[in-house]
């Protein structure tokens, strides 16, 4: 209960001020391709801290690497409130991108030693998402979203203190190898081609919403739709294949970007809602699984994938904002599009590891009692 808690109030600290971060740069005089730039700030520390401490993990004992993390993150994020323009929030956003990549490998990799089930575990962070989207919709001051989410944060430390050490074996991991990237890159390349994508429709969406005539009211009830149904089908996917659900992430992604692309009125967004929960549930849940059970250092496989998750944000932030400078909202959502069929083929053309020996992992490696 203690860590389904701590996912929970954690997701939702980052998500209630990350909703209007583009709408909050652009009132501090942000430019569209800045506002691209601020989000890769916030990327690209994510990306080095996932990467340095999931291997961590590995190597450490998995609590206190949370409790860092998180007491990190309540500072990082109150900071927010101080930013004045672009230059100010970008650093502070990398800050708070830096510190809340600490925890997440360790607690992936806590849930999977005490035979927990990963999928309902990463339920609870979309249901936290769904919390954070709704505070922000009813909330809408970005000032106070930024205190509660620090507040949310500090909450998640003092329930952390109450976990207690896992056993674990502690797997001998060099911060400087790459073999865990090189024998999973088929799996981490398709991932990053599709999330970058995403990270580039994720950046521009709130200014495509505004676009349309939504307000942040409805900006917020929009988004929490998604979380609320990742949150209902994260829990069911335990007994599903795990290369399966890889592949239909990509192709519930690719459905849910086409629709935002013909939407003609922010309303018309809300089917793309639907289509992009069962994606990205089907595509992080199977992603997850699949590493954590085909490789030893469990918490380093998961650790690279949340820093190519944060790579790929990198990637698309940029391309968002440079696609929106030149061109316009509906071409960054077929980008999208573009992105999500180009990573299914890359993950169906790479990755070759026989079913036989994935199951007789599987065999040695329960997901859950």
């Amino acid at each position: 209960m203690k860590i389904n808690t701590i996912q929970l109030l954690a997701s939702s600290s980052h998500t209630m001020s990350h909703i209007f971060i583009p709408i909050f740069a652009k009132s501090l005089g942000a430019s569209f391709l800045e506002v691209g730039m601020i989000t890769a700030a916030f990327g690209a520390a994510s990306f080095l801290s996932s990467f340095i401490f999931g291997k961590a993990a590995d190597i450490n004992r998995l609590r206190p690497i949370v409790l860092i993390g998180l007491i990190l993150s309540a500072l990082s994020f109150f900071l927010q409130i101080f930013a004045y323009d672009a230059i100010s929030l970008s650093l502070i956003r990398a800050m708070a991108g830096f510190s809340m990549s600490i925890y997440p490998a360790a607690l992936t990799v806590y849930i999977y030693y005490q035979k927990g089930s990963i999928g309902k575990f990463s339920s609870f962070g979309s249901l936290g998402w769904m919390l954070g989207f709704l505070l922000a919709a009813f909330i809408e001051n970005v000032q106070y979203l930024f205190v509660l989410s620090s507040l949310f944060y500090l909450v998640c430390f003092v329930t952390a203190l109450g976990l207690k050490d896992v056993q674990k074996p502690s797997v001998k991991v060099s911060y400087f190898s790459v073999d865990t990237f090189s024998k999973n890159s088929p799996a981490y390349l398709s991932v990053f081609i599709r999330h970058a994508g995403a990270g580039a429709v994720w950046t521009v969406m709130p200014l495509y919403l505004l676009h349309m005539g939504a307000s942040s009211f409805w900006i917020g009830v929009i988004y929490a739709i998604n979380p609320l149904i990742q949150f209902l089908v994260m829990r069911r996917l335990d007994d599903f294949r795990n290369e399966w659900l890889v592949k239909w992430g990509f192709i519930m992604s690719g459905l849910a970007f086409l629709v935002y692309f013909l939407a003609p009125g922010f309303i018309f967004l809300v089917p793309g809602m639907f289509f992009i929960a069962f994606g990205w549930s089907f595509l992080f849940v199977g992603t997850n699984q699949l590493l954590i059970q085909r490789n030893k250092d469990k918490a380093t496989a998961s650790g690279i994938l949340n820093s190519t998750l944060a790579a790929a944000s990198i990637l698309g932030s940029v391309s968002g904002g440079l696609i929106l400078e030149l061109s316009g909202y509906r071409e960054t959502m077929l980008f999208g599009v573009l992105c999500a069929f180009v990573g299914m083929l890359v993950f169906n053309a790479k990755d070759r590891l026989p079913l036989q020996a994935v199951e007789k992992l599987q065999a040695h490696v329960p997901l859950k009692d």
